[in-house]
C-alpha cells in the first residue's frame, strides 16, 4: 500500500510545480462555465424553466459539472499508458510486484488530488461568487452527493485506464481518446440534462457510463434525486472494474514493446 500512496504523492508533488501555468487553464474554464450558463439562461428564460429545471437551477448545473470535470473528466491521455507502450517503459511498468491496475489508479489519484485544490476550488469559489451556491437542505444530501463524486472520479478513471490499454493492440490510441470525449459531451449530462434529450437518445444515455460522471451527481447536488441516482453508477463501476481487470490480463499476454 505504501507504494501505491508514493505514487501518488510524487504526482502531486510534479503538478505543484506548474501551478502557476495551470491557473490559465482555471480562467479558460471559467470562460467557458460562463458561456454555457449563459445559452441555458438564455434559453430557460428569466423565470420559466424546462421541465423541473428552472434558470437558476440550469446555472447551477452547468457550473458543478463544469467543476466536475477537472476531477473526472481532463485526466492524462490514457493514464500515461499509451506513452509508456510507445517508449518500451511499460515493459518495467508490467514487471513492478504491484497490481498494474490498482498502481496506475492510484498514481492518477495524485493528479486528480491536486486539481480538487489547485482546479475545482478556485472553479468552484468563482462560480459560487458570480452564481451563487446552492446549499442542500436535507443532511442526507451529502453523504449521497460525496458517494457519487467518488463513483463519478473512479469511472472516469476506468475510461481513461481503458483508452490507454487500448494502446496494447492499436500504435495510435487518439482516436479512443476522441470518440470518449465524443461520448462524453454528448450522453454525460455534462451540458444538457440527460431528461431533455429527445427520445430514444435519454433511454440511450440513462444506461451508458456517462452518466454517472455527471447527470447523476448533479442530480443528487440539486436535491432533484436520491439515492435511487447511485443505482446505475454501481453497477457501471463494478462492470467497468472487471473489463479493465480482465484486459489488464489480456494486455500482458499481448505486450509487444515498441522502441525502448
Amino acid at each position: 500500500m505504501n507504494a501505491y500512496l508514493l505514487s501518488a504523492k510524487k504526482v502531486f508533488r510534479r503538478n505543484v510545480q506548474y501551478r502557476a501555468a495551470h491557473m490559465v487553464n482555471n480562467v479558460a474554464s471559467a470562460i467557458f462555465g460562463f458561456i454555457y450558463v449563459a445559452i441555458w439562461q438564455g434559453a430557460a428564460g428569466s423565470s420559466a424553466g424546462v421541465g423541473e429545471y428552472d434558470a437558476a437551477t440550469l446555472a447551477r448545473w452547468v457550473a458543478f459539472n463544469q467543476v466536475m470535470l477537472w476531477i473526472a473528466v481532463f485526466l492524462p491521455h490514457g493514464l500515461g499508458i499509451p506513452e509508456a507502450v510507445r517508449t518500451g517503459a511499460i515493459s518495467l511498468e508490467m514487471l513492478r510486484p504491484l497490481d498494474f491496475h490498482l498502481f496506475v489508479i492510484s498514481r492518477e489519484l495524485g493528479t486528480i488530488w491536486y486539481n480538487l485544490w489547485y482546479r475545482c476550488l478556485p472553479l468552484a469559489l468563482v462560480f459560487g461568487l458570480v452564481i451563487g451556491v446552492h446549499v442542500p437542505q436535507r443532511l442526507s444530501t451529502y453523504p449521497l452527493l460525496l458517494c457519487a463524486v467518488v463513483l463519478s472520479v473512479y469511472i472516469g478513471l476506468c475510461h481513461h485506464y481503458l483508452i490507454g490499454l487500448s494502446a496494447f493492440w492499436t500504435i495510435q490510441s487518439r482516436w479512443a481518446f476522441q470518440l470518449l470525449n465524443a461520448l462524453h459531451v454528448a450522453l454525460s449530462g455534462f451540458m444538457v440534462p440527460i431528461d431533455l434529450l429527445p427520445a430514444p437518445f435519454d433511454w440511450i444515455a440513462r444506461v451508458l457510463p456517462f452518466a454517472p460522471i455527471h447527470h447523476d451527481p448533479a442530480r443528487i447536488y440539486l436535491e432533484l434525486s436520491g439515492a435511487e441516482a447511485l443505482a446505475w453508477p454501481l453497477v457501471w463501476a463494478g462492470v467497468l472494474t472487471l473489463v479493465c481487470r480482465g484486459l489488464t490480463m489480456k494486455a500482458r499476454r499481448r505486450l509487444e514493446v515498441q522502441g525502448g
